[in-house]
């Protein structure tokens, strides 16, 4: 058995924030209630399952982002930011850090049909995606 030993006289610094949400509260294009996340010091939201039913199929998704997979990966023009943008804007002006997934929504009722869920037929032209979109988010590429 592990024995802790705190001694509350001595300082060590700052506990980093580890709380966040998953999944912030916005529903299609009113992010009013991700001020909630501000008010109550939530630093980080996790953008998982935020493309599917009530995203639209427009957000975070890989799917939603490339919407072609016979698209050139290398062009631009190959890729949809517009609502994501919008998405992780409205987080960062209330100070919370988007956590970004790469993937796609998990689909509850697959075993009636299927539809984004299978592996992509080229993973190395899925990953040479995702690195676009890492790009896009962390250097400014495809504007």
């Amino acid at each position: 058995m592990a024995k802790v030993h705190v001694d509350f006289n001595e300082r060590l610094g700052r506990i980093k924030p580890m709380h966040g949400v998953g999944q912030p509260p916005f529903g299609g294009l009113d992010f009013s209630f991700i001020k909630y996340l501000k008010d109550a010091n939530i630093p980080y939201s996790r953008l998982h399952d935020v493309g599917g039913w009530f995203g639209g199929n427009m957000y975070v998704d890989i799917p939603n982002i490339f919407r072609d997979f016979d698209a050139d990966e290398n062009d631009p023009a190959s890729y949809d930011f517009a609502f994501t943008d919008l998405l992780i804007e409205a987080l960062e002006k209330n100070d919370c850090e988007p956590v970004y997934r790469l993937g796609v929504t998990i689909e509850n009722f697959h075993y009636i049909k299927a539809y984004r869920i299978f592996p992509p037929r080229d993973m190395k032209k899925w990953a040479r995606i995702c690195e676009h979109i890492i790009r896009h988010y962390n250097e400014g590429w495809a504007n």
